[in-house]
């Protein structure tokens, strides 16, 4: 069933290895934008997740698992939730993955295959690896169950067969979580309980012992986000009082802004090539503008301007690019915060 699909798909992409090609990637110069429509008739609350293709898209609400072709905004619900903070699409295989309350689940798009992970805990940060063989979540123990402080690292396969728990136990909660290209590591973003920016950065491998902190972040760090070349980390550091975007390579070197300062900046997000950056610039309680830069810095471009449909002077946006780079999803559908997405279409490349 689930298994068996996801095998199939395995094999089907290691016999295309060679003769797939990908859209060469655009220059933020040269990117047109198209239209800038709002794609879905209900509150998302999770963040979107895109299928490999980039014909759908997947996320959460307060009701489920939706599914979206790219001109549907209509949908198709493909698993009944309460509380959907997160969904991921892997980038290979016909699987998805979900936390519903802190429960992980793992199904096919058509809805079929629905399974349960156990897990001991509160999951978040659900990430697929690159071959999308292996599902990484977070885990937090619960208060009473006897576990050391701090977050626990788990990995499944697409059919939960496997659960295993990675031998690592950081006193500090897990805020960010990315997988190497090569799926043999992860990147984990630490803070201290209680507080939103990271202090630590790490490179963890999920097999057997292997942990090497990277670089310190120069500054306390908000949203780090691992390039999916594993050579960049996009974050939001503090200047003079205000949030500013910035870059910086894994080793710690080539440190530069990619955002002038603003009053909020959220929402980080890399194109599948790894040249550019969106993020959004949230200006008040009621709007903002979504930016996007290359990796050197310049040039920035905004390409959409948006009132947020429920106004709040801490409200964020979670941004995706599509896996070919001709959308590119917004909202303050975060996890946190709800609310409709919007497209924004680029022209084909």
């Amino acid at each position: 069933m689930l298994a068996g699909a996801v095998a199939a798909a395995l094999l089907a992409s290691g016999c295309s290895v060679g003769v797939r090609r990908q859209a060469a990637p655009v220059g933020v110069g040269l990117l047109t934008v198209a239209e800038v429509a709002r794609a879905t008739d209900r509150a998302a609350l999770s963040p979107l997740a895109w299928s490999p293709d980039g014909r759908r898209y997947a996320y959460g609400a307060r009701d489920g698992v939706w599914i979206h072709q790219i001109s549907d905004r209509a949908g198709t619900r493909i698993a009944i939730g309460e509380v959907v903070t997160a969904v991921a699409w892997s980038p290979v295989a016909d699987a998805l993955a979900f936390v519903d309350r802190g429960l992980l689940w793992v199904l096919r798009p058509d809805g079929k295959g629905q399974r349960r992970i156990p897990l001991r805990g509160i999951a978040s940060r659900p990430a697929w690896a690159p071959g999308g063989d292996r599902l990484a979540v977070v885990v937090q123990p619960a208060p009473a169950s006897g576990a050391a402080a701090g977050s626990q690292l788990w990995w499944t396969g697409p059919d939960g067969g496997i659960v295993r728990q990675i031998q690592w136990y950081p006193a500090k909660r897990i805020a960010a979580l990315a997988w190497f290209p090569d799926t043999l590591y992860l990147f984990v973003g630490l803070a201290v309980p209680g507080e939103e920016a990271t202090s630590e950065w790490w490179r963890v491998r999920i097999a057997y012992p292997d942990f090497r902190m990277l670089n310190r972040p120069p500054q306390p760090a908000l949203d780090p986000v691992l390039s999916p070349d594993g050579e960049w980390i996009a974050f939001v550091g503090m200047e003079a009082g205000r949030e500013r975007a910035y870059a910086a390579r894994t080793d710690g070197s080539a440190l530069h802004p990619l955002s002038p300062p603003a009053r909020r900046i959220t929402g980080l997000a890399w194109s599948r090539h790894g040249d550019k950056v969106a993020y959004a610039v949230v200006l008040d309680e009621a709007g903002a503008e979504i930016h996007v830069v290359a990796v050197s810095g310049a040039p920035d471009r905004v390409v959409a301007s948006t009132r947020l449909e429920f106004p709040d002077p801490s409200a964020a946006l979670s941004l995706a690019w599509a896996p070919d780079d001709g959308h590119l999803a917004f909202g303050t559908n975060t996890g946190s915060f709800a609310g409709p997405i919007w497209l924004v279409r680029f022209e084909r490349f």
